[in-house]
């Protein structure tokens, strides 16, 4: 039906018309999507035999019984999935296009405006568009939308009813070949397995012989080297270029021998090789860009010619080697620090001035690597810190440690970085749509365990994995339902190319600042290799075999203060507590430290214990740690004022001075009992010893809980 067939009748129009406006007052109480059902309860009487004939056809004949009996039968043919496509497709082009344009759009809704001037709609006059769309209405395909945004705009919109429009989604998407099929061996199996079990039954567990045979590693590598000379160069190149994806127009610009495209031909070849397809691909629904036919190695055989050339070795390792360990963590130790020991102001948009960050510069390690400067590294520590509120705002615009940021240092490495893993995981600034990168990074982790550590792997590997990995599964994750329910994409589009590169930034500058991963740059100074770290495979859950030492500890301390470290592989957490209260004064093969009183005194006011600092360097060290090192430590923590906080809650310090500042404070006045000697003083509270410890520091004294 048309509507030149039905005609546009003028009294009709005009009372559909009137329907139509007194169902958008109706509605407007509610931002509720309208259904068939509202539909179908909305339209007046007098259109329910047309409405009736519409879905019944010519051999159900008229509509019997009173109207509310009419609009229930309506309602329930509504509901046949096969009589509902066949209306749908055998409706007049104009209807179709009206519909399908409606279908495509956010909500499943437009306004009047966009409807008239859309470009398959241009050609129709207003009097042509607003009769097609009355027919639409009469047959319940089409209402007059009542959503707010709409509404707040005073714009006359229409919508197909939200769930005839998920219905028919769905019928369309079972009926089209869909991404799994396209981008996996996996999916593109099931559908020759389901086409051919039309004819002959295959068991299931058939299917999964052909997929196990098919997918092995050595016959999908045999199966590329089969291909036809040029069309196997072709592929070669597209999986360790592109990652196994080649759109036409990306074809036309990269330097090869073929002459033209031949998409027909190679699809044949590659599908009866079961090495991949050539498909006309339309993302723009998944919020990708990318629309045009698509040359496809399936994922399965892509990532098995991958595995065949990631892993660099001899003589292909990388010139040379990055690798930052666990300075993350220690330099926001020393933010931290910086923060107790300073009054650091911000501006009024919340930045830190350029002065005080220079200060801050100065305390950091000076190692960032060349994937990031240190103002990158501060800016990221900064928001960090913001974001897990270890630091907050105070009223002189000054920044204040929480009890957050108190508690941050106490905690084990593993856990800092598992923090910091969450945090960067949900950055939203490194470039590329969220949504995707969110999703992508967290493939990436799942495929990094996979690895082996310590071995160089090319940087691509894993991020082409996990982006194929990715567009195999769009179904799957929604993505097409999250993009139409928040309005389509209204931004910047990545395409199948950048959705791997900016996954590839994240890693260089995330994964490596974090010491997950080490880079290894080829000659001309171009990142092209990555590796797991011991650290990091760690983090990841990744069982890692402990290196035999033989018992011997992997510190030499001098008495002048400096402590060497000769690495063994497997030294974070060592290297993390010698950063808390040294120096680290040159890194390389052997790393050195030099012990200073001031980094006691941080390592103390940000929580860590004088009896740790000690075991570090006895329980580590390969000689006996000099005694005027020890001694120096521990009287630097007495001039600190640090105090001992035993079970009777007697407080004990070596610094007479800083136990009668204690014994004086407004804040501590109300637990003292009495003053044992200028040396000891008891406290009368009820708490635990590990209670008042934490009220003691909220009041800003080093207090340790005596062993």
């Amino acid at each position: 039906m048309s509507p030149s067939s039905s005609g546009p009748r003028r009294k009709k129009t005009g009372r559909s018309g009137s329907s139509s406006t007194a169902r958008v007052k109706s509605t407007r109480a509610s931002d509720e999507p309208v259904v068939v059902a509202d539909a179908v309860a909305s339209l007046p009487d007098s259109d329910i035999p047309e409405l009736y004939r519409f879905w019944a056809g010519k051999r159900r004949g008229s509509a019997a019984g009173t109207a509310q009996e009419q609009r229930a039968a309506v309602l329930e043919l509504m509901q046949d999935g096969e009589l509902l496509s066949a209306r749908i497709e055998g409706m007049g082009s104009r209807l179709h296009t009206i519909f399908d344009v409606l279908l495509g759009a956010p909500r499943y809704e437009l306004p009047m405006s966009e409807l008239s001037v859309h470009k398959q709609l241009a050609y129709l006059s207003t009097y042509d568009l607003e009769a097609a769309i009355a027919v639409l209405e009469r047959h319940c395909l089409l209402v007059p939308s009542r959503s707010k945004e709409m509404a707040r705009y005073g714009m006359r919109a229409y919508a197909v009813p939200v769930d005839l429009g998920e219905r028919i989604q769905q019928q369309r998407r079972s009926e089209r070949r869909g991404v799994f099929d396209v981008f996996a061996l996996r999916g593109h199996l099931d559908r020759l397995c389901s086409e051919s079990s039309k004819k002959s039954v295959m068991s299931t567990k058939r299917q999964r012989e052909f997929y196990k045979m098919y997918s092995n590693e050595a016959a999908a590598v045999a199966r590329i080297e089969r291909l036809p000379d040029e069309l196997r160069v072709l592929v070669e190149k597209v999986v360790l270029e592109f990652g196994g994806i080649l759109s036409r127009d990306l074809f036309e610009r990269m330097d090869h021998e073929l002459p033209t495209w031949n998409g027909r031909r190679w699809a044949k070849v590659l599908e009866d090789s079961m090495v991949g397809t050539v498909e006309r691909l339309d993302l723009g629904s998944y919020g990708l860009q990318h629309n045009d036919e698509t040359l496809i190695v399936f994922n399965e055989v892509a990532l098995a010619w991958l595995r065949r050339v990631a892993v660099p070795g001899d003589p292909d390792a990388p010139r040379d080697e990055a690798s930052i360990g666990v300075d993350l963590a220690s330099n926001i130790s020393r933010f931290i620090g910086y923060i107790l020991d300073h009054s650091v102001r911000f501006t009024v948009r919340g930045e830190i001035f350029k002065t005080t960050e220079k200060r801050i510069l100065g305390e950091l390690i000076p190692n960032p690597g060349r994937e990031l400067a240190r103002e990158q590294v501060l800016s990221f520590i900064y928001g960090f810190a913001r974001h897990a509120r270890l630091i907050e705002s105070t009223g002189e615009r000054t920044f204040a440690l929480t009890g957050h940021g108190r508690d941050w240092e106490p905690r084990p490495l593993e856990e800092k970085i598992a923090t910091l893993l969450d945090y960067t995981i949900e950055e939203r600034d490194l470039g590329g749509e969220y949504f995707h990168q969110a999703r992508l990074r967290r493939i990436y982790l799942r495929l990094l365990k996979r690895v082996e550590v310590g071995i160089w792997y090319d940087l691509m590997y894993l991020p082409f994995l996990a982006r194929n990995t990715y567009l195999s599964n769009l179904d799957g994750l929604a993505v097409e339902d999250y993009f139409r329910a928040h309005g389509g994409h209204r931004g910047n589009m990545e395409d199948l190319q950048r959705l791997a590169w900016n996954l590839v930034s994240w890693v260089r500058k995330r994964l490596y600042l974090l010491g997950i991963v080490d880079l290894g740059y080829d000659g001309h100074g171009r990142p092209v290799a990555m590796r797991l770290t011991r650290m990091g495979a760690k983090m990841l859950g990744v069982a890692v075999q402990e290196e035999e030492h033989g018992g011997i500890g992997n510190l030499i301390v001098t008495p002048d203060f400096e402590v060497v470290l000769f690495p063994t592989g497997d030294d974070a957490e060592l290297v993390h507590d010698l950063d808390r209260f040294c120096k680290r004064e040159k890194n390389g093969h052997l790393t050195h430290f030099r012990i200073l009183e001031k980094g006691v005194h941080r390592a103390l006011a940000e929580g860590m214990f004088l009896r740790r600092i000690l075991s570090t360097l006895e329980q580590n060290s390969r000689t006996p740690v000099p005694q005027n090192v020890l001694y120096s430590i521990s009287d630097w923590a007495a001039h600190a004022g640090l105090l001992q906080l035993n079970k009777a809650l007697e407080v004990r310090g070596e610094n007479v001075d800083a136990l009668a500042r204690f014994a004086a404070d407004p804040g501590v006045r109300p637990y003292l009992g009495k003053v044992i000697d200028d040396r000891c003083v008891k406290l009368k509270s009820k708490s635990t010893p590990k209670r008042m410890q934490s009220l003691l520091r909220e009041l800003g004294f080093l207090v340790e809980l005596a062993e």
